[in-house]
């Protein structure tokens, strides 16, 4: 059985943001999946992964915007086709550290939309 692995990035990946996700993607070993806003199929589902954040008290700022513009810019371009989602953060109050660190739109977007 062949192992496939799945790769989003993060606020601390600093040094991707000076390359193209395909540029990314090449420099990865094969069997790895870097999704940037892009989808993937594996074993027959459907899996969608991005590494965007929202902006907070952290010097670690790669893919990170404020949380106003989140979901007009990123989370309404997630296939609502999607099986499974992986992101960076999480919406909030699902797993996101008793409130902490989600997204109220990401949360939106997925019980909403994508479910």
């Amino acid at each position: 059985m062949r192992c496939t692995q799945i790769f989003v990035a993060g606020n601390h990946e600093m040094s991707f943001e000076d390359h193209s996700a395909d540029e990314i993607r090449r420099r990865l070993c094969k069997t790895v999946n870097y999704l940037q806003d892009s989808q993937v199929t594996v074993e027959g589902l459907c899996v969608y992964g991005t590494p965007w954040t929202g902006d907070r008290y952290s010097p670690a700022s790669a893919f990170t915007l404020p949380y106003s513009q989140l979901h007009d810019t990123v989370w309404t371009h997630i296939p609502s086709d999607t099986q499974i989602l992986v992101t960076h953060s999480p919406p909030e109050d699902v797993m996101d550290d008793h409130g902490r660190i989600g997204c109220r739109q990401l949360r939106n977007a997925v019980f909403e939309r994508i479910r």
